[in-house]
Order: C-alpha cells, then sequence, then structure tokens
C-alpha cells in the first residue's frame, strides 16, 4: 500500500544583493526524500530577486531549451515554486495556508535571507497547467500550449542536431 504522505518543503536563500544563493525544494513521502532538491540552481543562482519574479514559462523555457516532458514540468515546478517564496518575501503575496507557498518563517543574516515554507503543490501544478507548460489540464489553452510545446521541442531538437553539423 503506497504512502500518501507527501510534503513539499521550500527554503529560498538570497544574498545580501538579493540575489538567489541557494534553495532546496524537498519532497517528502513517508519520511522519505524523493527527488532533485536543486534542479534549477545552475540556471538560477546568481539572478536578481525582480527578475526571478518576473521570468515567464515561456521566457524560461526559450533560455533553457528541455526536451523531455517530465523535465519541463518538474522545472517549471521549480520555478513556480521559487517564485512563489518571493512573491511572499515581497509582499505580494500573503502566504497563508491555502497560498501556493505558506511561509513558516524568514531568517535573517550578516549577508543574506533565507524564505521557508510549505509548497501546495496542486495550486503549483494548477500555475503549470493553466500557462500551457505542460498542456495536461484539457483546455483549450492547454491545446494550444500542447501544440506550441511540440513545436517548441522539434525546434529546439532541429537547434540541436544543426548545431552539432
Amino acid at each position: 500500500m503506497p504512502c500518501k504522505d507527501v510534503t513539499e518543503l521550500l527554503e529560498v536563500v538570497l544574498d545580501g544583493e538579493d540575489r538567489l544563493k541557494e534553495y532546496r525544494f524537498q519532497k517528502r513521502t513517508c519520511g522519505q526524500g524523493v527527488g532533485a532538491e536543486s534542479l534549477l540552481i545552475d540556471q538560477l543562482q546568481g539572478r536578481s530577486l525582480e527578475e526571478l519574479l518576473n521570468k515567464t514559462a515561456e521566457e524560461f523555457l526559450t533560455e533553457f531549451p528541455i526536451f523531455d516532458e517530465i523535465e519541463e514540468f518538474l522545472s517549471l515546478k521549480h520555478l513556480f515554486a521559487i517564485q512563489g517564496a518571493l512573491e511572499v518575501l515581497t509582499g505580494r503575496e500573503p502566504g497563508g495556508k491555502d497560498a501556493a507557498f505558506a511561509a513558516a518563517g524568514i531568517t535573517y543574516g550578516e549577508n543574506e535571507t533565507a524564505i521557508q515554507g510549505r509548497i501546495a503543490v496542486d495550486v503549483i501544478t494548477e500555475k503549470i497547467q493553466a500557462c500551457g507548460g505542460c498542456a495536461s489540464c484539457g483546455s483549450e489553452k492547454a491545446e494550444t500550449g500542447r501544440a506550441k510545446n511540440v513545436e517548441r521541442r522539434a525546434e529546439r531538437e532541429q537547434a540541436a542536431v544543426d548545431s552539432r553539423n
């Protein structure tokens, strides 16, 4: 019988200049960690708070082409989770229990600020689906998004082939 206890926790750490220093996105089920904690750290480390908040799914996928649908979904999940935490940190969202990011605490250090909290996976997943990023919700926008994703993946694959030749 599979465990139904799934908790997703996030900690985002900014340096003294409000640039992403590190983050940990921990998914735990039955007390065990699952998945990559910092999937996007190489792509996002050093980015300013404002740049991270304003990055759209399409901009991210254009800057960092991803060919696999599952990896694309997980990458957008990490991006939107980080954005949720930063929206709470900047006061753009309240961070209550029903929010995408429910803040548990903010720690201010000499040269860094960290925010910790729980991710509402269903809210983040809805945001990914609404943007057409994974196109799994079945809406007209999702169908358009699905076609766009297929086209974008084909273009990225062709660009990769062209760069090898």
